[in-house]
């Protein structure tokens, strides 16, 4: 009898799969749209049975990627969503490092390198160097010049950094692609208070487990370079220099994985339908205004500055507030639907020891930390909506159509050092801070009873960039 009774628990628990709870605007370009279940932005209307009503709702769910869009709008690897891992940038900027790491220039003035005093803590720094140039690497003197391989400041990658300059064979090579496949699963939850007068409160939040597993592959035909080009890549390769140089930068660049809360948002909304008649006193259509508005909580993690592939559980730290708006049209015995927008605004905050560029060149590695205040741009969405309850006996329907995007961040250099200040370049930052996408979502649901139902729903992206 007790076996019989969990059965019975495990199933309703089961086919407890809630629709009320919305989508909603998030800092995140890894999850711009927190999709909490299947009916989406749900700001379409439902008649309510009662004057005051309480529900709470749970939501499984899961997500995968392998691949992002570029700023280009070309599908990549998850692990180069800002563009490939430049190495050669670790070694532009002028005075690109920090005051307490003493580099020196190069023969042309322009790059900062460990000089033979400081080598002895930087070894693979000043070891990759000597590979570089024509200094002796310790077996011999290979003579590799870095004149010769076109290394200097004016070479970059075009398809990957908008520079016009013709680019060498030998340089693309050293800018690797990070194969991220990258997993979150866990439940989101919402406690709603709705009254008859159109006025409503909820609150969601979650609980998740995230998981980034990064691998480097050869996927630009690395076995065609050859002579100077060859070795110099196949020392960079090497996993225990490339791992060796990102600890002086006291950088993580393995698997990452997490299990922590989301951000925590509050939200307050109001929607009443005014009834539209024809001549004949017929009903036509039902119009149905619908305004929100609500406050983000960071009660989620931050991304951590020091491991590559640590993500933000919510909007990275940030207190932010939501607006969001709807006219619904609702065909009587037929189908909803709308047209919508909403803006997310967040407050600016000071952070310490965050990884900044030094050089127009770099990406994929910001070598060096430093005190910014960071402005988050301003997001926003427009979305169509369609939604149909009960179409055929105890189902329902619904899709979103949805383009949102979220304008640069500013970036402040707040280092009590002035002179320090001028070694940063925070518009590789705020460049990488600037995404759009256009994402479709959608939901069936099958009603059993009033309070019991169970539904199955999706959310991919169209097109977009950086996300």
């Amino acid at each position: 009898m007790k076996l019989f009774n969990v059965i019975k628990l495990s199933l309703l628990l089961l086919f407890l799969i809630p629709s009320s709870i919305f989508s909603t605007l998030m800092y995140n370009q890894y999850d711009p749209l927190a999709y909490h279940t299947i009916y989406g932005i749900n700001q379409t209307y439902k008649k309510q049975t009662s004057k005051f009503q309480v529900s709470i709702k749970l939501s499984p769910f899961y997500q995968h990627a392998s691949y992002a869009k570029d700023g280009d709008g070309y599908k990549v690897p998850a692990g180069s969503i800002f563009g490939r891992w430049n190495i050669f940038g670790w070694f532009f900027g002028y005075d690109g490092s920090p005051k307490n790491k003493e580099f020196t220039t190069t023969p042309n003035g322009t790059w900062k390198i460990p000089d033979v005093g400081t080598q002895g803590r930087y070894s693979k720094l000043s070891d990759a160097w000597r590979v570089l140039d024509n200094q002796d690497e310790g077996s011999g003197n290979p003579n590799y010049d870095y004149t010769e391989l076109s290394l200097n400041p004016n070479y970059t990658d075009p398809d990957y950094f908008s520079f016009s300059t013709p680019q060498p064979k030998s340089l693309i090579a050293f800018m690797p692609d990070f194969f991220t496949h990258y997993e979150k699963f866990g439940v989101r939850s919402q406690i709603n208070f709705d009254f008859d007068c159109g006025l409503g409160i909820n609150i969601k939040g979650g609980l998740i487990d995230y998981k980034q597993t990064p691998e480097v592959k050869d996927d630009i035909g690395f076995d065609k370079i050859t002579g100077d080009g060859k070795y110099i890549w196949d020392w960079f390769r090497k996993p225990e220099v490339f791992e060796d140089i990102c600890k002086e930068f006291g950088l993580d660049i393995s698997r990452r994985q997490e299990t922590t809360l989301e951000d925590t948002h509050i939200e307050m909304h109001y929607q009443i339908p005014f009834e539209i008649m024809n001549e004949d006193d017929e009903h036509v259509v039902t119009l149905i205004p619908y305004l929100s508005a609500g406050v983000w909580i960071p009660t989620g993690k931050e991304k951590n500055q020091d491991a590559a592939f640590s993500l933000p559980t919510g909007n990275d730290g940030f207190w932010g507030m939501t607006f969001d708006g709807q006219i619904n049209f609702d065909l009587p015995g037929s189908m909803q639907f709308g047209f919508g927008a909403g803006a997310a605004y967040y407050f600016d905050r000071n952070l310490d020891n965050y990884r900044v560029a030094s050089h127009e060149y770099q990406q994929g590695i910001f070598p060096w930390k430093a005190n910014i205040k960071k402005d988050p741009g301003l997001l926003w969405n427009f979305n169509a909506t369609v939604k149909a309850l009960e179409f055929i006996d105890h189902f329902s329907a619904y899709m979103d159509f949805i383009y949102l995007r979220h304008n640069k961040d500013k970036i402040t250099m707040q280092e009590a050092d002035s002179t320090r200040n001028a070694y940063f370049v925070p518009k590789v930052n705020e460049e990488n801070s600037k995404w759009w996408a256009t994402m479709f979502q959608g939901g069936v649901e099958y009603k059993f009873s009033p309070g019991l139902q169970i539904g199955i729903g999706f959310q991919t992206h169209l097109s977009g960039r950086r996300v």
